[in-house]
């Protein structure tokens, strides 16, 4: 398979474009019914702020009318266009000439010299030859040369192994894709450019180093391809490729992840993650452990670190409460009306009850204060609210067995695992009279930006994200580099059109939608929901046009494959939300692969299962109306019905026959066993005299001759479809972020295609409402011109209007982005001082916990006597009673007996001495009058430890410049030895083998150690929202977040240390005591 055909020629009609001015002082209102249009002057520019954006229109002129649906040009306005385009082109080259991307990619050029120079020499090589260059690259790394002294090579070795396993040959292009992978940078490379082959190069590279690669894909379908795609490489040069799924084991994932490149999705990558931080032994871990993260390449990564970038990964505890308040507020919420009980700002979501509103509220739940500590009701009021406002079905989420299950907006998905969090879930829930699921308590949680920032080396490639590129650099220090095509892009991205009402931009939409019909010409219409796009289908479906939808909806979403193999056909006309793309490319003319795996079933599905098809699970057939047969030929007709034969004498041979399920799974084992054996050894398969080794080689030889027939025939039909003027693209909304826009524009003019956009805009969208964009005067004034409502309004200043909007968008989104990035270190830095310890204590050998357990010790016994004295004056003017309370308090059973007679009288006696002794041992002293410590300190490792507590407590500040801090420390010492002693004793006492109390030891550490960060977690979380409350006292709140964040992690640091301790020297004496701890 090539990456980049021939480059075509792009068709001179003109019919699919509308008459626009080129002025760029005006633009036109033009009509498809109406016998007039309006030309305004000009538009005043936006406001800074979007909230605020206003704009103000002079009527100026009438311009003649249009009577055809789709004019054609005039021969001035012809010229005039492509002086027009000319100058475009000429500004464009201009611009590249003076732009830093322009010379940083001429500087790879000198890398892609090297390479090329080595093809020649590299093509001689045998298999083996090749394969053993891996070897080579690591012995010589070993021997102390770097990735950069070896990648000209190892880049030469993995174009020539692609060329000889996949039939695909790196282009220069793509080499120097794959060194800005390499660099760490992020890789801007358009649609059918090869992203999923560059890849290969940068991780080949870092793997070499044996420390692992992760690949990181948006989903486990794009992870199971290109581990199978492109892992044929990997494995022909002799690394290990892994692969994590959802459902796999905890062996299967540690596998996966001791392979060389592990690919994986993001979210599986983060929930592994956060799961070996909760694990609970060192067998239960996943990842490669102590260093998890050494290099990922991050597939879409403006998708992942941007889109996704603000959705925290929880790990989530059920804790049963309240369930019942949910559907009483969502009543109250069905009585309030907004803009009388309550007010609503869609830009950030936000809802405020009025006086009327809180009155209203009050009276229906018979409280006097919704805000009440013993009654609280305002967060159940205020998430209903928010559900019946901003959580719409059908848009944010859909129902589906009882459940709401989320849509994500930016890919049109589904995600059933996801729940909105802080009890809007449940708000949801309530509203649509669903089972109301627990709410849960976050056990461990971390964003992507925070996961993906543990890489010491993190690059990443996607088809936009050059709009992005200042937040890359600013959060993550990731430069973004576009790579040239290696073909010119010819895709016309038509001009953006406006319309007043929704009901005219719709109308216009299946307008063009069916003239595009009628030319022949694919079709890709973009929506923002699955409401809008079924709204659309049931425009066409009146007008009996045949269409295919894709999005959320299980019958839909379960043929997206299908769906897209089709959308590139003569004809085709695919209504899609954002699921119609990301890691799929529209090939012209249509899949033959996919055709060919539709042939199949279609042909022996009925012969291998009784089974009748669920629609909402197994999808709606894909429609074939109005797209051209594919003709079979003779031989692949009689090898289909060898294979149907062949399946019906299988089905009926076993005792159960197979569910459709099942047959679909064979007839896809088959197709990928005719992907990775050759010809003869499907024929040496067939004269297998076992019938169970029959089926799947018949069906696969079927495969491969239909494949063909399919070849011919979309290659042909492309060839048709591209003399046409390729797919057209239509955007039925302009999103919040330009780059999101981009994403549905490049699904046209991939690899040299020709192709065309085209977006069509209603003042009534979200996006106008959310940013409060004063459009009231254009739907005035159009109604008083003209009653018709689909009359566009198009030109360079609506266009600048338009990209004015998105850009002061943007602006907002990336201020909140930037605002939870800055609260989000402040819990990163926690999180990773914990998941640090944490390991330590998992990984660490016995000593080093030893150690830990006398650090905590000590540590406990000065906070005791710290919090109880002060070095500026005498023993006498201390607290002495609460440390003797304190310090026996910490492990009474073990301590009781040996402090039972003594007072704080004989402490302060004892203290006073002190002046007067002369300790020559620290290893061993006590003070007078006071118990004598246990003698268990024998041995050099245990004497060594003792003499650095002792230097740690002497080099304390604290103390340092009191008059009395030298008592103070003895103090210190003999508590601090007398507890380590005691506890070594009853240790010793106990009998267990030294094993078992390190095990046990371990398990106290780190269940002391996920308890309070568990509720740490919760505090954190609720301070992040109580301080923005503080800005109205004129506070910054990241500071007092800081502020109060630092405080809550000491305060949490010290009180796991006592319970430790605690726990540790009760465990002996007594284990369930020691269990009651913890709850």
């Amino acid at each position: 398979m090539a990456f980049a055909p021939a480059l075509q020629t792009p068709s001179q009609n003109t019919t699919c474009s509308y008459l626009h001015s080129l002025s760029s002082s005006a633009f036109s209102l033009s009509s498809t019914k109406c016998s007039s249009a309006v030309s305004l002057s000009s538009l005043s520019s936006s406001r800074s702020s979007p909230s605020k954006c206003s704009s103000a229109v002079l009527l100026s002129s009438l311009s003649s009318s249009r009577s055809s649906p789709r004019p054609l040009f005039s021969s001035s306005s012809l010229s005039l266009s492509s002086v027009k385009e000319g100058l475009d082109n000429l500004k464009k080259s201009f611009q590249n000439l003076t732009s830093l991307n322009h010379w940083v990619v001429r500087d790879y050029g000198r890398l892609v010299d090297s390479v090329n120079s080595l093809e020649l020499h590299i093509l001689k090589l045998t298999d083996e030859q090749l394969r053993a260059k891996t070897d080579e690259f690591s012995r010589r790394l070993n021997q102390g040369e770097t990735l950069s002294d070896i990648q000209a090579e190892a880049f030469a070795v993995v174009r020539e192994a692609a060329r000889r396993k996949l039939g695909m040959r790196h282009f220069d292009v793509q080499i120097i894709g794959g060194a800005v992978l390499h660099d760490g940078s992020i890789a801007e490379m358009k649609t059918g450019e090869g992203k999923t082959l560059v890849s290969t190069l940068a991780a080949y590279l870092n793997a070499l180093t044996g420390n692992g690669v992760h690949v990181v894909t948006v989903n486990d379908y794009l992870a199971q391809r290109d581990a199978e795609w492109m892992g044929q490489v990997h494995h022909f040069l002799g690394l290990s490729v892994g692969l994590i799924q959802r459902g796999m084991t905890s062996e299967e994932r540690r596998t996966s992840y001791a392979c060389d490149i592990t690919y994986t999705n993001n979210s599986e990558l983060g929930f592994d993650y956060l799961r070996d931080n909760l694990s609970e032994s060192k067998g239960q871990l996943v990842m490669r452990w102590p260093k998890p993260f050494h290099f990922a390449i991050l597939d879409e990564v403006d998708s992942v670190l941007i889109d996704e970038g603000r959705n925290p990964l929880l790990i989530s505890g059920e804790a049963n409460r309240d369930a019942a308040r949910y559907p009483v507020a969502a009543k109250v919420a069905e009585l309030l009306v907004c803009g009388h009980h309550y007010n609503v700002e869609l830009k950030d979501n936000s809802v405020e009850l009025t006086e009327e509103g809180v009155a209203l509220a009050e009276m229906a739940l018979e409280t006097s204060d919704l805000w009440s500590e013993n009654d609280p009701w305002a967060r159940f009021v205020m998430n209903a609210l928010k559900a019946k406002e901003f959580y719409r079905r059908d848009v944010q989420y859909i129902v589906r067995n009882g459940k709401a299950l989320i849509i994500n907006e930016l890919t049109g998905r589904v995600e059933e695992k996801r729940r909105w969090s802080e009890g809007i879930h449940q708000a949801v829930e309530a509203k649509e009279g669903l089972k109301i699921q627990a709410d849960s308590v976050v056990v461990a949680q971390i964003t992507y930006q925070s996961l993906f920032k543990l890489y010491p080396k993190l690059s990443g490639m996607t088809g936009t994200a050059k709009t992005e590129e200042k937040e890359f650099l600013k959060m993550f220090q990731m430069p973004v580099i576009e790579i040239p095509t290696n073909l010119l892009n010819i895709r016309k991205d038509l001009p953006i059109q406006a319309f007043a009402t929704a009901r005219g931009k719709w109308e216009n939409v299946r307008e063009e939608v069916e003239f595009m019909f009628r030319e022949g010409r694919p079709i890709l219409v973009g929506t923002t929901s699955v409401e809008n796009s079924e709204y659309l289908s049931e425009l066409l479906k009146q007008r009996n046009i045949p269409h295919n939808v894709l999005n959320a909806r299980p019958k839909y979403a379960s043929r997206e494959a299908e769906v897209i193999a089709q959308a590139g056909r003569k004809h085709a006309i695919t209504i899609s939300t954002n699921m119609a793309g990301r890691g799929t490319d529209i090939i012209l003319g249509g899949n033959p692969k996919m055709l060919a795996k539709e042939i199949l079933e279609d042909s022996l599905l009925s012969f291998m299962s009784q089974e009748t098809p669920n629609v909402e699970t197994d999808g709606v057939p894909v429609s074939q109306k109005g797209l051209s047969k594919i003709k079979i030929g003779p031989s692949s007709l009689a090898l289909l019905a060898k294979a149907a034969l062949t399946a019906k004498y299988s089905s009926k041979s076993g005792r159960k026959g197979w569910t459709y399920q099942q047959a679909k799974s064979i007839i896809s084992e088959s197709i990928q066993i005719s992907q990775t054996m050759s010809m003869d050894g499907l024929q040496e398969l067939l004269k297998e005299e076992s019938e169970s080794y029959q089926l799947n080689p018949t069906i696969a030889h079927a495969y491969i001759s239909v494949l063909m027939d399919c070849e011919a025939h979309c290659s042909k039909e492309g060839a048709e479809v591209k003399r046409l003027g390729g797919l057209h693209v239509i955007g039925t909304s302009l999103h919040e972020s330009r780059r999101i826009d981009n994403q549905l524009r490049g699904r046209a003019g991939r690899q040299g295609d020709p192709g065309s956009t085209r977006f069509m805009v209603s003042l009534q969208d979200e996006m106008f409402q959310k940013f409060n964009f004063d459009t009231e005067w254009a739907v005035k004034l159009i109604s008083k011109i003209t009653n018709e409502e689909n009359i566009p309004i198009e030109g360079d200043t609506i266009v600048k209007q338009l990209l004015a909007l998105q850009i002061n968008a943007e602006k907002y989104f990336f201020g909140i982005r930037k605002s939870l990035v800055e609260f989000d270190e402040v819990l990163e830095v926690q999180r990773k001082h914990i998941y640090d310890l944490r390991q330590s204590i998992l990984m660490g050998d016995s000593e080093k916990c030893c150690e830990r357990i006398y650090q905590y010790m000590q540590a406990v016994v000065d906070e005791i006597v710290l919090g109880s004295v002060n070095p500026l004056k005498p023993p006498r003017d201390w607290n002495l009673g609460k440390i003797i309370e304190e310090f026996v308090g910490i492990a009474r059973k073990i301590l009781a007996a040996s402090f039972a007679g003594v007072s704080k009288e004989t402490l302060l006696s004892s203290l006073e001495q002190i002046d007067q002794m002369n300790i020559t041992d620290i290893d061993l002293f006590c003070l007078p009058k006071m118990p004598v410590p246990p003698n268990s300190f024998r041995g050099i490792n245990k004497k060594a430890s003792s003499f650095r507590r002792w230097l740690t407590i002497c080099s304390d500040e604290l103390t340092m410049n009191g008059r009395y801090g030298g008592i103070v420390n003895i103090l210190r010492k003999y508590l601090g030895d007398f507890l380590i002693a005691s506890y070594l004793d009853v240790v010793q006492d106990s009998g267990y083998d030294y094993a078992y109390i390190q095990e046990v030891e371990r398990a106290i550490f780190v269940k002391t150690l996920d308890c309070f960060w568990r509720d740490h977690l919760i505090n954190m979380n609720q301070l992040s929202s109580a301080v923005n409350v503080r800005s109205f006292g004129h506070r910054n709140p990241l500071e007092e977040y800081k502020i109060d964040g630092c405080r809550f992690f000491i305060s949490m640091l010290s009180a796991t240390r006592r319970l430790t301790v605690q726990a540790l020297t009760r465990y002996w004496s007594s284990p369930m005591e020691s269990e009651e701890l913890f709850f």
